[in-house]
């Protein structure tokens, strides 16, 4: 047992533990939100700005009120799977990092658990790109749409996030009589009133973010009021985003920063923007949202002999992602094959204190 929780830190505190990105960090996973259940229901709240009335007697008793103002929903989290056979003859030759000292090179078991560490711990990295698209995607277009290892798409939500928290300019950003400025502005307006409560974070693309530096409103407003640093919120901090300070829009005060991490399909080797350059994200603070990362059951055998007490059946990465892991063998091929599972899913669930901004015309 004392091995098994070696190998556990191994997965936890190595230099391969996957890292949340900067995007899922705006959403939280609480102990609730793991899940053993095939649907998850969870309620996206809309805001409502309705006045409780008075009574004209007392006596009449409550008024009754039907309005909803919490969607009920339920949910089937994306279901993720990899895996990895390894040959046993494969272990009888020197492994990457190992040295030719025969006292180094240790058992073809070691050698076994070390590689399939290497390979599981892959593929929490990789799981953790997924949640981190979703965030993405969830923030961007109230959307959700991911792919097969073939590029199909295999899975498909939508949020039915309102058309005004995700307007396109009338003027693109960069071209004569645009005005970003005024575009943020307007934009943070509707959030705050649809969500009743102040934006204070805008997640700018690159090619959004020069395009705003060139304009002459801004500029302008940063010659006046500064480019206040601030201090950074320590929920963001290090998580893949440059922090260029704050500024005020209107009555807002936003935090300002620039996102341009990118990733890959398992099938290609074009890299992809999480963020569109040409987009702005503006959310609440991150105290005022709630955005959840929710967990489905994972269907497994689960872990079998001489490996339930060298390899962690179930991983959970503290507020962020869990994954189960099984090794399993075929005799017939001489081989033991690595496998993780995740089911995952990113929702909006105080949906009206989200909103985005795509700066380019069609």
């Amino acid at each position: 047992m004392d091995f098994l929780k070696k190998v556990l830190r191994m997965f936890t505190q190595g230099r391969g533990v996957p890292i949340r990105g900067f995007l899922s960090s705006f959403f939280q996973t609480t102990e609730e939100d793991y899940t053993e259940a095939e649907y998850v229901e969870i309620d996206i709240e809309r805001n409502t700005e309705a006045v409780a009335p008075t009574l004209r007697d007392a006596r009449t008793g409550a008024v009754i009120v039907n309005e909803e103002v919490w969607q009920e929903n339920k949910y089937r989290p994306p279901y993720s799977a990899m895996k990895d056979p390894i040959n046993l003859h494969e272990l009888m030759e020197r492994q990457p990092g190992e040295s030719d000292d025969a006292d180094a090179v240790g058992t073809w078991f070691g050698r076994l658990v070390r590689k399939i560490t290497r390979i599981l711990t892959k593929y929490h990295r990789m799981f953790a790109r997924n949640i981190e698209l979703q965030c993405a995607q969830a923030l961007q277009t109230g959307k959700i749409s991911l792919t097969d290892d073939k590029n199909g798409v295999t899975y498909e939500l939508d949020y039915q996030q309102s058309p005004t928290h995700l307007p396109t300019v009338l003027t693109s950003w960069g071209a004569a009589n645009a005005t970003p400025v005024a575009d943020i502005t307007a934009l943070c307006d509707v959030i705050a009133e649809d969500g009743e409560a102040d934006p204070q974070i805008a997640v700018f693309g690159a090619r959004a973010w020069q395009n705003i530096l060139a304009d002459e409103s801004f500029k302008e407003m940063i010659k006046r009021d500064g480019l206040g640093l601030g201090a950074l919120n320590p929920g963001l901090r290090d998580k893949g985003a440059r922090y260029m300070g704050y500024a005020d829009f209107g009555s807002h005060r936003l935090e300002l920063w620039v996102y341009s991490s990118k990733y890959k399909t398992l099938s290609g080797a074009t890299k992809y923007d999480y963020l569109d350059p040409d987009k702005v994200i503006i959310t609440t603070s991150l105290e005022d949202l709630d955005l959840r990362v929710v967990f489905g059951g994972v269907p497994t055998l689960g872990m079998k002999a001489p490996f339930t007490d060298v390899v962690p059946p179930v991983v959970t990465y503290d507020g962020f992602i869990r994954v189960h892991n099984r090794v399993f063998e075929d005799e017939q091929q001489d081989t033991y094959t690595a496998e993780s599972k995740m089911r995952a899913l990113a929702i909006l669930v105080s949906i009206d204190r989200v909103g985005c901004l795509t700066t380019k015309t069609a």
